[in-house]
């Protein structure tokens, strides 16, 4: 993962190919200006862990919708999601690369599920 990186949205270039789970902490529309200086709507997802927002495309607003449960953001917070560099995705006739979202594999739902109960544990729910 890079160390430095420029500008305030999360790159490929910050993600590996085999990604992170990273729980979602909000998605809303904010404006963003093209490359032409014009403003438009875009959905930002934010995810924890200290990563930038996610711009979203067409591509992992699908995957999201998917993934977390349907189209309803406010669902959303809280979930897990995998957050991963695809070096195949081209952009105007050229493979650039980008960030991708996907479901979080259950094995590893299992052990996150698992790892935050025992987080839970307290000193008092010890049986002995």
């Amino acid at each position: 993962m890079a160390l430095i990186s420029t500008g305030s949205y999360l790159k490929a270039d910050q993600l590996t190919e085999d990604g992170e789970i990273r729980r979602v902490v909000s998605c809303s529309q904010q404006p963003i200006k093209d490359s032409a200086g014009k403003e438009e709507l875009r959905w930002i997802l934010c995810l924890d862990g200290g990563l930038k927002p996610l711009i979203l495309n067409a591509t992992n607003i699908k995957t999201a919708v998917a993934c977390l449960g349907g189209a309803e953001t406010d669902d959303w917070v809280g979930q897990d999601i995998v957050v991963y560099q695809d070096p195949n995705i081209s952009y105007g006739g050229v493979v650039t690369g980008g960030v991708r979202l996907r479901g979080v594999p259950a094995k590893a739902k299992a052990r996150r599920n698992t790892k935050a109960e025992d987080a839970r544990l307290d000193a008092d729910d010890i049986p002995f």
